[in-house]
């Protein structure tokens, strides 16, 4: 899954409904959680009685693995990206990829052992990058050479799972392009439905902003989730896929 918290308000900023949202990510039944915006501290929304530690409420009793990198830094707290795992994170880094003064942004990455006794198969490792990109074409472009570099310095193996998640801010519907050609990824909900997730704005989407690009993995299933019964609660929709281990 992945889905931008939008620091725990919805669209209009006049609603605080991180609650919300924890019980749109519980509904989704995911395994791994890539989230974007997320709150690690800020003294403002302390006096305000917001709940300000949001990775630590997210994972609560439900994620026994998180890993938390700050993006944004201000003089009330920081925000960043998060990964939230049912199994085990054996090793994790960020790296800043901010191409302005106005954004900071970042990216979070994780190995993630999906144990033998879970699937049957030996050990997989996932690697995972979580990644919230620029707004202007400019910058995501620059950013995305960074990426390709930073997964270039992994070295991973031709057969080693490979996921990139999060909020590619790419509304004129450009990255495709480069992790497809440049990385041989596959984005998900593209591969099953031949077009992309719209999932901004969360009331009434029109632009595909939020992508989970796969590599060494069978996607199954991609769905933007939503749920009737829980008042829409970011700026964004969440994007979740199915995907099927190849023990490789």
């Amino acid at each position: 899954m992945t889905y931008n918290i939008h620091k725990g308000f919805n669209w209009n900023q006049r609603k605080y409904l991180l609650s919300n949202m924890k019980e749109l990510v519980n509904f989704s039944k995911a395994q791994i959680v890539c989230l974007q915006e997320v709150v690690g501290l800020n003294h403002a929304y302390k006096e305000k009685g917001y709940i300000d530690s949001q990775l630590e409420y997210f994972a609560d009793m439900t994620w026994p693995h998180f890993s938390y990198a700050k993006n944004s830094v201000q003089a009330s707290g920081h925000h960043g990206n998060s990964i939230l795992s049912e199994f085990p994170i054996t090793n994790w880094s960020q790296k800043n990829i901010s191409t302005n003064l106005c954004e900071q942004r970042g990216i979070l990455f994780c190995q993630i052992v999906v144990p033998t006794e879970y699937t049957g198969l030996p050990d997989v490792i996932l690697n995972i990058l979580c990644v919230h990109l620029d707004l202007f074409s400019k910058g995501r472009n620059q950013q995305y050479e960074m990426i390709y570099n930073y997964v270039l310095n992994l070295n991973l193996l031709d057969t080693d799972p490979l996921i990139i998640a999060g909020d590619f801010n790419d509304w004129n519907l450009q990255s495709n392009l480069f992790f497809e050609n440049k990385l041989n990824m596959t984005e998900s909900y593209h591969l099953i439905h031949k077009i992309h997730a719209k999932t901004f704005p969360s009331f009434w989407p029109q632009l595909a902003l939020d992508r989970i690009y796969v590599k060494n993995l069978r996607v199954l299933g991609a769905e933007v989730l939503t749920n009737n019964n829980i008042q829409n609660p970011s700026d964004h929709l969440p994007v979740v896929i199915n995907v099927e281990l190849n023990g490789t």
